[in-house]
């Protein structure tokens, strides 16, 4: 798909909009190409133009997401080295402004129709910016490949989780807060 294309580019965000507005009607399963192009006012040829299946489409619709996330974690002040563990990560502060804005969109994909596809990207992308965008947490020179393996996985997936939480219960503390927690 080529992106700089103004009219590829429109029929992207009219998918978006009406896979958008699909998961939140109905779960991932009963969402088809017809129901798909019919809700975002396009004609299946003009789909499969763009995409090989629907699977493609939810790949490129999540890397959408990401690349968000990829920007708005960039525009935070990047943290080199953290002192302390009460201090806020600013790009995940920037993060969880902007999932509290789209918390409908985000409801859907974290919360009521998990998308394995998201959850999986989700992952990859926490791990690359743990590490990166977040700020760094001094490594532990005393563990080995496989304990400090464990580690990023249990913090990843308290943050991931934490996330999830704080979407389900329609965000009832501050985003700083859940940061610094």
């Amino acid at each position: 798909m080529n992106k700089k294309d103004p009219r590829v580019q429109q029929t992207f965000e009219m998918l978006q909009g009406g896979f958008t507005s699909l998961i939140q009607a109905m779960p991932l399963e009963q969402i088809t190409i017809k129901k798909l192009t019919e809700a975002s006012l396009i004609n299946r040829t003009t789909f499969y133009l763009h995409f090989s299946d629907l699977q493609d489409f939810i790949l490129q619709y999540c890397e959408t997401i990401f690349t968000k996330w990829t920007e708005i974690s960039n525009h935070a002040v990047p943290t080199p080295l953290h002192r302390s563990l009460d201090e806020t990560y600013p790009g995940l502060v920037n993060l969880l402004e902007h999932i509290k804005q789209e918390k409908i969109m985000y409801s859907c994909l974290l919360v009521e129709h998990r998308l394995p596809q998201f959850t999986i990207q989700l992952n990859e992308w926490m791990k690359k910016y743990t590490n990166q965008g977040f700020g760094v947490i001094q490594p532990a020179p005393h563990f080995d490949d496989y304990e400090r393996e464990v580690r990023e996985v249990h913090i990843l997936s308290g943050t991931i989780g934490a996330i999830i939480w704080w979407v389900k219960h329609s965000f009832p503390i501050t985003s700083q807060r859940l940061a610094r927690n």
